[in-house]
């Protein structure tokens, strides 16, 4: 058996993927092609009773999406962006590492926004997921609950979509705009076993009463370099899923995170994010290793 089948065989939270931040930025399936399997979307709700969907953008006027480019969608539609993986997973017969999704809530979706009847765009939100990706597609909380809360290795998980709920790093941004409101309430709806679709990430900066009860239970964690390496034990005892954003740690500087070298140093980084995934440096990292 090859160095690289063994890789099949690493249980997901084990793994490092390359990850992009702003995935809409540019080709998502240019991406994909060049071995990312972790990828990021803003979504934003203004619209939705107009449109019915979320829309995925960052800045203003979406200036900064790359609408019909190089296989993208010709509109903001997180629908049409969510079909984008199933129809690239298709074409790779579904025989590549899972794709780690994570949506940015950029505005609260437990606002006036959406109706209350549908907990406040939370099962609108789940509508999408699931009008877009069947069960074929989509691994979900729903499946992790079933699994006693033990992480698949890659192969199991071939071909398969993993959404996380997160929101934005800083302090403030964290926990205004409803970002932890929506996350927290997500959360709370995954462990009632309620539609739960999506996992749900910590963030090092939330702030709120419940922020320690966000912690303990979230399955994912976005953090700072520091606090990978200071809380490296926890987070391998609750098998935690950790994103560290690349570009936050030293901008220009490139650092490798093969599996042997995180463990063996207590350093813990699953999902590289970064905006320059692209730049040599970056790009001569695997995909996903050991």
């Amino acid at each position: 058996m090859t160095n690289n089948d063994l890789r099949w065989d690493i249980p997901y939270h084990r793994a490092f993927f390359k990850t992009s931040h702003n995935s809409f930025n540019i080709s998502v399936r240019k991406q994909l092609n060049n071995g990312v399997r972790g990828l990021e979307y803003d979504i934003h709700d203004d619209r939705i009773q107009e449109v019915g969907d979320f829309e995925v953008y960052h800045l203003p006027k979406h200036v900064d999406v790359a609408i019909n480019v190089d296989g993208n969608p010709g509109d903001l539609l997180l629908s049409n962006w969510l079909t984008l993986l199933k129809d690239w997973s298709d074409d790779q017969n579904n025989e590549h590492a899972p794709i780690t999704l994570f949506i940015e809530l950029k505005d609260c979706i437990v606002d006036a926004n959406n109706d209350p009847s549908e907990l406040y765009g939370i099962e609108r939100l789940n509508k999408v997921i699931l009008d877009t990706l069947s069960p074929k597609y989509l691994y979900s909380h729903s499946d992790f609950r079933k699994n006693e809360y033990q992480w698949p290795t890659i192969g199991e998980l071939k071909g398969r979509v993993i959404i996380v709920l997160t929101s934005y790093w800083g302090g403030y941004w964290a926990s205004s705009e409803g970002g932890f409101e929506s996350r927290l309430q997500y959360l709370n709806n995954c462990l009632k076993g309620e539609e739960d679709i999506c996992f749900v990430s910590w963030i090092e900066e939330d702030r709120g009463k419940q922020k320690l009860f966000m912690k303990e239970k979230a399955t994912f964690w976005k953090c700072s370099i520091e606090y990978s390496t200071k809380y490296y034990e926890e987070n391998v005892q609750l098998q935690r899923s950790t994103r560290v954003d690349f570009d936050k740690i030293h901008w220009g500087r490139h650092v490798k995170t093969y599996y042997e070298k995180n463990y063996e140093s207590g350093f813990r980084a699953n999902f590289f994010a970064t905006d320059s995934w692209a730049k040599e440096k970056y790009d001569k990292v695997f995909p996903w290793s050991i």
